[in-house]
């Protein structure tokens, strides 16, 4: 290994190192409650230094969501290779969400802040990977949608971009209900999973090919 690549691997560990830390200040406080100060003590090194590797906190903030990003893209990968057709590749896809929702809520919850007004157009390295994982997640589900309309197991009169949009949407929505509405389902007794799971029959039932099921 040259001393260039050796430098690189140093380089990238220290990234990481940074990482790993911050996420715990970010995962614990609301993102204004973190500083780049903060950030340094937590790891052990001065601030000037952090700059070599980060723009800003915004930036380790987006990079923080990035790692989260790709979990989730695994997650949604994974699933969907489940479905066995096109309809049933949508609902995979939307336990995807709610196991990324369920396994790794931190990340999650920063996915969502990321995606606020607060950070709207951000030039950030960091933001366009996201934006750009973002894209692809979109394109997974609308293949499964254009895969059930060519088997026949959802609606043809239906467009892609439009129902995959519907469904990451309400996902997001469905997962953070308030603790009012939350009360108002357990009266009836129906939990938060319960009505996740119904939500997702709904979605089903929407698209589907009544015709063939």
């Amino acid at each position: 290994m040259s001393i260039k690549e050796i430098k690189k691997r140093e380089k990238e560990q220290r990234r990481d190192y940074i990482l790993d830390n911050a996420e715990k200040l970010f995962f614990s406080r609301d993102y204004d409650d973190v500083s780049m100060n903060q950030i340094a003590q937590e790891v052990g090194l001065n601030k000037a230094t952090l700059y070599l590797y980060f723009n800003n906190k915004e930036s380790i903030y987006f990079a923080i969501v990035l790692r989260g990003v790709r979990i989730f893209k695994e997650i949604l990968k994974n699933r969907v290779e489940l479905g066995k057709t096109g309809i049933g590749k949508l609902e995979e896809a939307g336990r995807a969400y709610f196991e990324f929702y369920q396994d790794h809520p931190d990340y999650h919850d920063a996915y969502l802040y990321f995606k606020s007004k607060r950070f709207k157009d951000s030039a950030d390295e960091y933001a366009l990977q996201i934006e750009a994982l973002t894209g692809d997640l979109m394109i997974i589900i609308c293949n499964s949608i254009q895969e059930g309309i060519k088997d026949g197991t959802i609606r043809n009169d239906v467009k892609p971009i439009e129902v995959a949009v519907f469904v990451a949407v309400t996902a997001e929505r469905i997962v953070g209900l308030g603790p009012t509405t939350l009360k108002v389902l357990e009266s009836q007794g129906i939990s938060h999973e319960q009505f996740i799971e119904d939500s997702m029959g709904l979605w089903k039932h929407m698209v589907m090919e009544t015709t063939r099921n």
